[in-house]
């Protein structure tokens, strides 16, 4: 069964999708076409969004497909998958009036990574009508915990304990913009751990989120700086 990490990259490739001025998005649209029903395709769309990516990467059944978010939650309820706790891959429903109840549910994600200060980093969809990364610390109401397949990850994803290159001797980090050789290294490195970025030699700012986002999940200092301790991670942490 596909992992945490194959969601993640699905979810990661669409960020920055804006729904269509009429509200129309191809998430509503293949929500429309999956449940053959109508309705959907100019509707609020952040749940139609996580089926989306759910059906991508080949988890729809373990994550669920809805359109409402209160549904949604109580399926995880109803099969003993839902808790307190976030882990990276839970989908995370939210109630901004800080209550704990599902029916009060009014958005979702998927955790990205939890960050060493307890706030978690997320993908959502329809947030300010775009697919955006979030850093949420509050109005959480729950998770609901999809059965992915212990340790299983994209093929030619390089294993945890393979041993790191010399660290270039300097930190990597813009502004100002740096560039060269140990970059690319870099680069290549993350894009063989499943992070979709341009391997260009150029460490501009599609790097440095990138870069936070792994030191988040690795509970690594999250200032978007890849000194020894980050370089050495991107090759010896374990793949999760």
């Amino acid at each position: 069964m596909p992992s945490a990490n194959d969601l993640l990259n699905v979810a990661r490739s669409q960020l920055g999708t804006a729904e269509r001025s009429d509200g129309y998005t191809k998430y509503g649209a293949a929500y429309e076409n999956r449940k053959k029903t109508s309705g959907f395709a100019r509707a609020a769309w952040c749940d139609m969004f996580v089926g989306w990516c759910a059906a991508q990467s080949g988890l729809l059944n373990p994550i669920g497909d809805f359109a409402y978010t209160p549904s949604h939650a109580q399926w995880f309820s109803n099969n003993r998958k839902w808790g307190r706790t976030p882990r990276k891959g839970a989908i995370v429903f939210f109630d901004w009036s800080g209550s704990h109840s599902i029916s009060a549910i009014d958005h979702v994600g998927i955790v990205e990574a939890v960050r060493g200060d307890g706030a978690i980093v997320t993908i959502e969809g329809n947030t300010d009508n775009a697919v955006r990364r979030r850093v949420r610390r509050s109005g959480i109401a729950g998770y609901g915990y999809p059965s992915y397949s212990p340790g299983s990850s994209a093929p030619g994803k390089t294993k945890p304990g393979t041993a790191a290159p010399r660290w270039p001797g300097r930190y990597i980090t813009q502004p100002p913009t740096m560039s060269g050789s140990d970059v690319r290294t870099w680069q290549t490195q993350m894009r063989h751990r499943g992070w979709r970025l341009t391997v260009d030699g150029v460490y501009g700012p599609a790097s440095e989120a990138i870069t936070r986002a792994f030191q988040a999940e690795k509970h690594l200092q999250t200032d978007g700086v890849i000194g020894p301790a980050t370089w050495a991670a991107a090759w010896t942490a374990p793949i999760t």
